[in-house]
């Protein structure tokens, strides 16, 4: 599993106190090198091939379900928690053209709060087959920078690497009216791998 060169600006200061105290006998290498290690397992980022069916759109964070409830306009809307122990690799839910990408300032309400709505947060538009999805990750109290790796315009592919979420935070996608959400709250998911939902059964 490779460790994002993003890691180098905190694990660096940390490996180098490490050594530091290790060289002196301090037993307090031992504890700052747990924690280093801890950091760097922070920023892992494990390679993911999804076999979910084509018309189905995937999660773009690790984390649980906090929600699962409709927009004004009767879009599903899926809201997922990611805790400081989660892959923070954000992963693009569905092939498309990414037709926007904003970066919006706000607050740090911990991230399983409703105010974490307002906090600083991406918000990205992918244009599908299915329509226009939404997807929007946020900051939070420990996680406090969003840092994307794409911007508008841009075509994605279903599972790509889209951005990092330091130290836990939260995502939320919001389905085209012609996709129906396949989880439910409470339900553990996974970047790139796990379904959020599908294409709705046509009437007969």
């Amino acid at each position: 599993m490779s460790i994002r060169s993003d890691s180098i600006p905190f694990v660096l200061p940390l490996a180098i106190g490490t050594a530091i105290l290790a060289a002196v006998g301090s037993s307090g290498g031992y504890v700052l090198g747990l924690i280093t290690v801890a950091v760097a397992a922070f920023f892992r980022d494990p390679e993911r091939i999804s076999n979910a069916a084509i018309d189905a759109v995937l999660s773009p964070a690790d984390g649980r379900v906090l929600a699962v409830d409709e927009t004004d306009d009767g879009r599903a809307r899926i809201t997922i928690f990611l805790s400081v122990f989660n892959v923070h690799v954000a992963r693009s839910p569905a092939a498309g053209e990414l037709v926007r990408s904003q970066a919006c300032g706000g607050g740090f309400a911990a991230a399983f709060s409703p105010k974490a709505d307002k906090n600083a947060r991406v918000e990205m538009e992918i244009l599908t087959t299915e329509g226009l999805l939404e997807v929007t990750l946020f900051a939070g109290l420990v996680a406090r920078r969003v840092l994307p790796w794409v911007a508008a315009p841009a075509t994605l592919r279903r599972g790509q690497r889209i951005a990092i979420i330091r130290f836990g935070s939260r995502s939320r996608v919001i389905l085209p009216k012609s996709l129906q959400a396949t989880v439910k709250k409470g339900e553990q998911v996974r970047a790139g791998l796990t379904p959020l939902g599908r294409r709705k059964p046509e009437r007969a």
